[in-house]
């Protein structure tokens, strides 16, 4: 069998009949889109959501006040949840924690010569810099010296040292918060924004007692009360059980009876975002399972197209049959047919699904090496749907009679 004999009526055949042939190219045009678009939309989601996972530490917990806290209060027995005592005994007594940090947290104005900014003001120990890594792009860290003196030395983030600051390098500057002069020590490295939104690169860090003392001030004459203590744990397979050590510690120093609540909480974040990042995998593999769905209809599609084209072609088919085509030339023919038309809609349909990515700002999970899977896999199970919805015409057409071909048609 020569494939001229064969190729050459087909692309005839679909040239001649160009809307019959759009008609099936629709189903896998649109399904092979689809799928692209999800997986790549899905990959760009789940990469952020990784990204997310890195920046929060997958070795890091986070010690709250809990549910006694309302209306402003630490607690409802005016006692302070969580304090940097509790922080202390949480490193003495819980294993396996490379830095346990204390700090408060609040917002105010900082002004640096004629430029000012509203931004967030972290009173902080240098044992937030070791749960949390954030290299330095010029000075120099917060030291134990800066807190034991409650010194008014300052790191600023990156997008608040741009503020003030312009190109200019801002160490050993002077910045004003709440009027009080600080020294500029360093700049941290660019962050940008959490998934929630938070603006990373807006807020300075200065010594936990300089903020309690001079900026932040006291909760309600408890000196050592903080907004919270985070911990970093040296083995992630140990979250859980460093999780249960701290509950069970700060239930025990607050005194806390057995069927109370906790006046605290100890947070998981990265848990929580792994949960998240298992919901939206969930989430793509669905709307993948049904964009491929389409493509099932797509070949029913092809298949009554293709069934169409047997009925209107009889004369065609038996005219070759007479002059000498085999039976198995033409069955192939409408075989090649549909192959073309699943080349055709699938080149269609990934260009339009990374049109739409583009559309959508999903440009550089295109170059992910999954999104080449995903367009081979649609492309292969664009294929296979139409050749198999494309046997049973082409087998009616090799089983045509000659002479009935050209008398009923």
């Amino acid at each position: 069998m020569r494939l001229a004999t064969t190729l050459v009526p087909a692309l005839h055949a679909l040239r001649v009949h160009r809307l019959r042939t759009g008609l099936a190219l629709l189903g896998i045009c649109f399904g092979v889109a689809a799928i692209v678009l999800i997986v790549v939309l899905g990959s760009t989601t789940q990469a952020k959501l990784d990204a997310e996972i890195r920046e929060l530490g997958a070795d890091v917990l986070l010690v709250l006040p809990g549910p006694a806290r309302s209306k402003g209060a630490w607690s409802t027995k005016g006692k302070p949840a969580v304090t940097e005592a509790d922080g202390d005994a949480i490193a003495q007594e819980i294993s396996g924690l490379v830095a346990v940090a204390p700090a408060l947290r609040g917002s105010t104005q900082v002004v640096a010569g004629n430029r000012n900014q509203s931004t967030t003001v972290r009173g902080v120990t240098p044992g937030m810099f070791e749960a949390r890594p954030w290299p330095l792009t010029t000075g120099r860290p917060l030291v134990e010296e800066d807190v034991r003196r409650s010194a008014k030395v300052a790191l600023l983030a990156h997008g608040i040292a741009r503020t003030l600051f312009g190109d200019e390098d801002p160490s050993g500057q002077v910045v004003r918060i709440k009027q009080i002069p600080f020294v500029v020590a360093g700049v941290l490295e660019e962050k940008g924004h959490s998934l929630d939104g938070d603006d990373l690169d807006n807020q300075i860090f200065i010594p936990i007692t300089t903020a309690r003392k001079r900026v932040l001030g006291f909760f309600r004459g408890h000196p050592t009360a903080v907004g919270g203590i985070t911990l970093r744990v040296a083995n992630t397979a140990e979250m859980e059980q460093a999780s249960a050590g701290v509950r069970g510690l700060l239930r025990e120093r607050h005194r806390i009876g057995r069927n109370d609540l906790d006046d605290f909480v100890v947070r998981d974040l990265a848990a929580a975002q792994r949960a998240q990042s298992q919901s939206a995998w969930l989430t793509t593999l669905m709307l993948t399972g049904a964009a491929a769905v389409s493509l099932v209809v797509g070949g029913v599609g092809i298949m009554n197209v293709m069934l169409v084209s047997v009925s209107e072609r009889r004369q065609e088919i038996g005219l070759r049959m007479a002059i000498g085509a085999r039976r198995r030339e033409i069955g192939c023919q409408f075989l090649i047919e549909a192959g073309l038309l699943s080349l055709l809609g699938s080149g269609v349909g990934v260009v339009l699904g990374v049109c739409g990515a583009l559309f959508f700002g999903a440009g550089p999970a295109i170059e992910r090496p999954e999104t080449g899977l995903a367009i081979l896999c649609a492309a292969g199970a664009a294929t296979l749907i139409t050749i198999v919805s494309s046997l049973y015409p082409s087998r009616k057409a090799a089983r045509l009679d000659p002479a009935e071909a050209l008398t009923q048609g």
